[in-house]
């Protein structure tokens, strides 16, 4: 048994390490992804394009010192492809301002992305596509004072090169891979964690674990939410599209996984820790046997 269990040992310390080294490789592929699969240009440039068959790609164009973040799309954006139907790459998107903006004075104008995705089709061999993005956005553009809201006439040409295998897809692949290990690590964490508290609960119950739940509830919660902001930070900043979109899972649903492994890891420490010794009382020492004992009322007579 103690073979076992120090074999046992030794794979959840090598999950853990797993983990640990999927997060450090995890921004360096993100945003080599990110790279091969976003491309975003101020209106009128050209979006060119090198890619495999069946890849996901986010297409999209720039709109400089929106106020607030703010912007709309009455129509929406189309691809059209010489040849061939239009797409519907973005749904419109309505405005939600009026003759007033409340803002906050540390962003009063960034960039935005009008952004939609685009699904490579399979080719049996070199194809190069040329088309157009249109459509419309509107964004208000001034300063803490007033503003005034910019239309722009969309009018993109776009220019992919579809390769039955090649660039783009690599760094998907690689990705992918990291992603479905990293989950494989937390799946054992999680189960070695569960193995624990099953244990822990058939032996002595649910010894102090009330109030460390909620403090283990909030570090997970805690490490969700940091995770979360620095993943936003590995990749690119856009309006309407999540970059990472075609990954198995989102990256807050991996990180909610992430925390559980964490949450029920803790409990199980808490939960298998050695029970409290039973209280004992000190023995008091015998006293000795007297040789003579008092007289009794007849005696005494």
């Amino acid at each position: 048994m103690r073979v076992i269990s120090k074999l046992l040992t030794v794979v959840w310390v090598l999950a853990f390490l797993a983990l640990i080294a999927g997060f450090v490789a995890y921004t360096p592929l993100a945003r080599k992804y990110a790279s091969d699969h976003l491309y975003v240009v101020d209106n009128k440039q050209t979006i060119t394009v090198t890619t495999s068959s069946g890849e996901v790609v986010s297409l999209g164009v720039r709109m400089p010192s929106a106020v607030s973040g703010l912007w709309a799309s009455p129509d929406g954006m189309t691809l059209t492809f010489a040849g061939h139907q239009p797409i519907v790459l973005m749904q419109p998107k309505p405005q939600t301002w009026g003759d007033e903006i409340t803002t906050n004075l540390k962003d009063i104008s960034e960039d935005q992305t009008a952004t939609g995705r685009y699904f490579v089709p399979e080719v049996a061999g070199q194809t190069v596509l040329d088309g157009k993005i249109t459509g419309t956005v509107v964004y208000p553009v001034g300063g803490l004072v007033s503003f005034r809201n910019e239309q722009t006439i969309i009018d993109v040409p776009v220019k992919i090169t579809v390769e039955p295998s090649g660039a783009g897809q690599e760094s998907g692949d690689n990705l992918t891979r990291l992603v479905y290990g990293m989950l494989a690590a937390t799946g054992v964490l999680i189960l070695f964690a569960l193995g624990m508290i099953v244990r822990a609960v058939v032996r002595h119950g649910f010894r102090h674990a009330n109030s460390a739940i909620i403090t283990f509830v909030v570090i997970a919660a805690a490490f969700v939410g940091i995770g979360y902001l620095a993943e936003k930070a590995a990749v690119p900043d856009v309006s309407d599209v999540d970059v990472l979109g075609a990954l198995p899972v989102t990256p807050l649903q991996f990180l909610t996984c992430v925390a559980a492994a964490i949450f029920l890891t803790m409990v199980g420490i808490l939960l298998g820790g050695e029970p409290d010794a039973p209280e004992t009382t000190p023995a008091t020492p015998a006293t000795p046997a007297t040789a003579a004992t008092a007289a009794t009322p007849e005696e005494q007579a």
